[in-house]
Formats: C-alpha cells, sequence, structure tokens
C-alpha cells in the first residue's frame, strides 16, 4: 500500500540530497534567502507593532496570499509528477485501479507541500518568538493548515481539469474559486473543505484522460507532408512545440495582461489602499514606480526566466545524444534561444493593460523597462540553465534568479528612469542601455558554449 507515494518521495528526497552535494554553493544560497526572507517577514511584524501608525496587519490577505501559493504549487506538482513524466505509464499500465495510482501520487504531493508550510511556518514561529511580539494565535494557526490543505487539493483538481479533454470539467473548479475570491471569508474557505475533498475524488475519476490528453498527437503517414528544416529552425519549432502542446503560450498571454491589470491598479491606488495617511507623505512617490518594476518582474520571471532554464533542464536525459550530433554548441543555443521571442510577444498584453492606468505618456519607457529586463533575465537565465541540466529544481532557479533580478533592475530601472525625466532625447539613452544589455547577452551566451562544451564534450563538431 502506498508503494507509488513511497517511491516518489523516496526519490524526491535522494535526488535532492545528490543535488545538495554536487552543487552545495546554489543550494546555500537558496537556504540563506529563504531564513532570510522568513526572518524579513517577522521582523515586519514586529516593525508595525511597536511604531505608533493607525495601521493594522489584515490576516486575511496574509490568509489568501499563502492559500493561493499553495495552489499554485500543487498544481505545478500534479504537471510535474503525473501529467508530464513518461515513467507514470509503467504504473498506469499494471492491473492496480488508475484511481489508487493518480491517489497515491496526491498523497507524495500533499506530503511534500504540507511538510513545507509546516517548516516554514514554524521558522516564522521561531522568529517571532525572538521578537517581544504578541503572537498567541492557535486558532489562526489552525485556519492556515486547513486553508493549505484546501489549497492543495484545489490546486490538483485545477491542473487535471485543465489538462483534460473535456474542459467544462473545469467549471466545479472555477465555481469554488469564485466563492472563495469574492467572499474574502477564511471561514467559508475552511467550510468547503469537505466539498472540495469530494470534487477531488470525482477527478480522479478522470484522471486518466488528462495523462493520455496531452500525449495525443497528429502524425502525418504521407512523406511530401513532412518538411525539411533547417537546424535553428528545427530546433525553433521543437521548443514551441512543446510550450504550444503544454498549453504555455495561453498561460503567458493570460499572466500578462493580468499583472499589467494589477499594476496598472496599484499604480494608481496602491499608496492609499496600502499606505497609511502618516507615511504617504513619505512613500507616495516611491510606491508607484516599485509596483511597476515588480509587476514587470512577476511577467518576465514567467514568460523568459522559466522558458529559458527549461529549454536546458528539459534535456536531462537528452543531452548527451545532442552533445554528440553533428551540431555547432552555438548553433544547439541560438536555436533554443530563437523561441524566446515568441514568449515575449506573449507578454506584451502587460504594456497595453499597465497603460490604461498610466497613460500613454509613459508607454516608452514600460516598454523600454520590459524590452531590457527581458534581455537582462535571458542573459542570467541561460548561463544557470546549461549549468544545472538535469540536476537542479527550476522552482529553486526561479527563485534565485528572481533575487538576482531585484538586486540588478532596481538600480538600472533608477537610471534608465533618471534619464527619461531629465534628458532632452532620453531614448538615446535608453538605446544605449538596451545595447549594452544585448552586449551582456552575448557574453552570456559565449559563456554558456564554454559551459556546455566542459560538462558535455564532443569528439568532433561539423
Amino acid at each position: 500500500m502506498f508503494e507509488t507515494t513511497k517511491i516518489i518521495i523516496s526519490n524526491t528526497t535522494r535526488d535532492l540530497f545528490n543535488k545538495m552535494k554536487s552543487s552545495p554553493v546554489l543550494y546555500i544560497f537558496f537556504t540563506l534567502i529563504m531564513v532570510f526572507s522568513v526572518l524579513m517577514f517577522a521582523f515586519l511584524a514586529f516593525y508595525f507593532q511597536i511604531i505608533d501608525l493607525p495601521l493594522e496587519i489584515s490576516l486575511n490577505d496574509v490568509f489568501y496570499m499563502i492559500f493561493f501559493i499553495f495552489l499554485a504549487k500543487s498544481a505545478v506538482d500534479i504537471y510535474k509528477y503525473f501529467i508530464k513524466p513518461g515513467e507514470i505509464q509503467y504504473s498506469l499500465s499494471t492491473q492496480i485501479k488508475q484511481e489508487k495510482t493518480i491517489s497515491e501520487i496526491f498523497y507524495a504531493i500533499f506530503f511534500m507541500n504540507f511538510f513545507i508550510w509546516f517548516s516554514l511556518s514554524a521558522l516564522f514561529i521561531l522568529f517571532i518568538l525572538i521578537f517581544p511580539i504578541n503572537s498567541y494565535y492557535p486558532f489562526e494557526y489552525l485556519f492556515f493548515s486547513i486553508a493549505v490543505i484546501n489549497a492543495i487539493i484545489i490546486g490538483s483538481t485545477v491542473c487535471l481539469n485543465f489538462f483534460s479533454e473535456i474542459r467544462i470539467r473545469l467549471i466545479p473548479s472555477a465555481i469554488l474559486l469564485l466563492f472563495i475570491f469574492f467572499s474574502q471569508s477564511p471561514l467559508l474557505l475552511i467550510l468547503l473543505t469537505p466539498l472540495s475533498f469530494f470534487h477531488l475524488i470525482w477527478t480522479f475519476k478522470h484522471s486518466i484522460s488528462s495523462y493520455q490528453n496531452i500525449r495525443r498527437k497528429e502524425r502525418y503517414f504521407d512523406a511530401s507532408k513532412i518538411k525539411i528544416r533547417n537546424v535553428i529552425e528545427s530546433l525553433f519549432y521543437k521548443e514551441i512545440t512543446i510550450l504550444w502542446r503544454d498549453k504555455m503560450f495561453f498561460s503567458f498571454i493570460i499572466t500578462a495582461a493580468v499583472t499589467g491589470f494589477g499594476t496598472g491598479y496599484l499604480y494608481l491606488y496602491g499608496p492609499e489602499l496600502l499606505i497609511p495617511p502618516s507615511l504617504q507623505e513619505l512613500y507616495a512617490d516611491f510606491l508607484p514606480s516599485l509596483f511597476i518594476m515588480m509587476g514587470i518582474v512577476i511577467v518576465v520571471i514567467y514568460t523568459a526566466v522559466f522558458p529559458a532554464l527549461n529549454l536546458f533542464l528539459n534535456e536531462e536525459k537528452t543531452m548527451w545524444i545532442i552533445r554528440h550530433t553533428p551540431i555547432k554548441t552555438s548553433t544547439l543555443i541560438y536555436g533554443k534561444l530563437t523561441t524566446l521571442f515568441l514568449c515575449f510577444i506573449c507578454s506584451i498584453p502587460f504594456i497595453a493593460y499597465v497603460s490604461i492606468f498610466m497613460g500613454i505618456e509613459n508607454l516608452l519607457f514600460v516598454t523600454w523597462l520590459l524590452i531590457l529586463s527581458y534581455i537582462i533575465s535571458t542573459a542570467i537565465s541561460i548561463p544557470l540553465g546549461v549549468k544545472y541540466v538535469g540536476k537542479k529544481s527550476d522552482v529553486m532557479l526561479l527563485y534565485s534568479v528572481t533575487i538576482m533580478l531585484f538586486i540588478v533592475l532596481a538600480p538600472i530601472s533608477l537610471i534608465g528612469r533618471f534619464f527619461y525625466i531629465n534628458f532632452s532625447y532620453p531614448i538615446v539613452y535608453l538605446t544605449i542601455m538596451v545595447l549594452l544589455a544585448l552586449f551582456a547577452l552575448y557574453i552570456s551566451i559565449k559563456i554558456s558554449e564554454n559551459i556546455l562544451v566542459l560538462k558535455y564534450p564532443k569528439v568532433k563538431v561539423i
């Protein structure tokens, strides 16, 4: 019993320790970032308690933020451990019921995510105890834990039904999320947990269709329909086919549009909503620019960093084969990077929606910042993707690159804003900064070539 669950957990744990041994620096850096982030939230709770401000921290906001984080995390895990991998076909081909297999996969995902929640929340409570804060919230912590359970359940159903051939099965999950979103009541979310559980059981009965649907491909039997492409075109076609089959382009567009709308709304009304009147004079001019940069970072992380990393991370078991084909290293990297042009096009709705709130006069600067951020994020991601082929989790690398982008883009955006406001022809200076970023991207590609050659040497290159 629970054989699949034990295998997934043991394999994940073993892979984690092997990765930590192979690249300790990256994991130490990631661990320090996580500990610092939790410490920062604990310090903010202490800071807002000791200063004399008419400000109340809403537990509902924190409640729903944690809920949606674990909802997204569980959906990604279901895709990772059930929808995408081909190894699961062996288990599904046995006499064991398919519902039992998917349920055991869900148990593994549930235990891993709840362990993450327990570890981070325990660390947060430890930091809270260090500061002299009144922190006795047993019922709130229980509510938060039930919300995490509900998030894991609903996130799993959303992923399973999204990849199903019959999309109408998404309606129950959508109704649950609409109730949760518009009610703004943590108590209602807790009461919906049994209903979410029954919906999960119903989803398990149809889960095999989601697994099969993503693998159905149209095959051409007529040789005249087969098109011979050059190397770069073939690599481009291969990568966009994967993104299209995984329905990532639609996800990129929706994310860019929603983020643009939310960023524009916070640009206009964020200081009044989030900052008390006594601090608005101090932070009112700073926050709008911060909201714009954070919105661009979110879009770039999802539409640039994520695909750029996975262009190489996905070649975990095939890179050694690719390296023994008569393809130059530079051709391989350039061919894969051409895919990011379509990903950038999918991010353009961010500009359209944020301009509704910001106005046309700031359109040039926002467009420039998005383009520059896209180039810089790609330059950072490519060497990491090549360096850690088959060794690292894309989630860990995404978080690490996010911190790097904040460190790099913050001063660059300030310099660009200075040129945009104080010079007569800012387009000249902004263009120079873009050209410098392109040069940095070129250097990054050359570094990636050297890394790939060292990791996977070739005997002969044609």
